[in-house]
């Protein structure tokens, strides 16, 4: 998954005349794991969602984390919970890094963490199923 998306890197080894830096921060080159997981940005918008979830997993790469997210760390209800959680910022980073890039904008790392938490929780609310313990949904309305 993490291959296919558009960053400069790959957009080079295609032969595309790009600039190789990433255009948040200026200071490495755009790579999807730096996008995604070193990017200040992303780490801070991760570390809050960690706080949110309870959890603290040691993700340093791409790599680290696809590892475990397809790992059970928690129960039926919880695993899909977090995994829906983590795909949220990876896509919202993404997206923040496109209004960057075309509008010259990027929204506060919290605002964006407290919408990925709203949509999230909007998802789960669909499709939670009717026998959940009650300790899951304690968890889930702390997050």
């Amino acid at each position: 998954m993490w291959g296919r998306l558009q960053t400069r890197d790959r957009l080079r080894k295609r032969g595309l005349q790009v600039e190789s830096n990433f255009p948040l921060c200026g200071l490495e080159d755009e790579t999807a794991n730096h996008l995604l997981v070193q990017y200040s940005y992303a780490r801070r918008c991760i570390v809050e969602l960690n706080r949110t979830l309870q959890i603290s997993p040691q993700l340093t790469d791409l790599e680290s984390l696809g590892n475990w997210l397809h790992k059970p760390t928690a129960g039926r209800f919880k695993c899909p919970v977090i995994q829906c959680m983590y795909a949220a910022p990876l896509y919202n980073i993404l997206m923040q890094r496109n209004s960057a890039v075309w509008q010259g904008s990027i929204k506060h790392y919290n605002k964006v963490v407290q919408q990925i938490k709203t949509e999230v929780w909007m998802r789960i609310q669909g499709v939670m199923p009717k026998k959940v313990q009650d300790k899951d949904k304690d968890w889930l309305r702390q997050s």
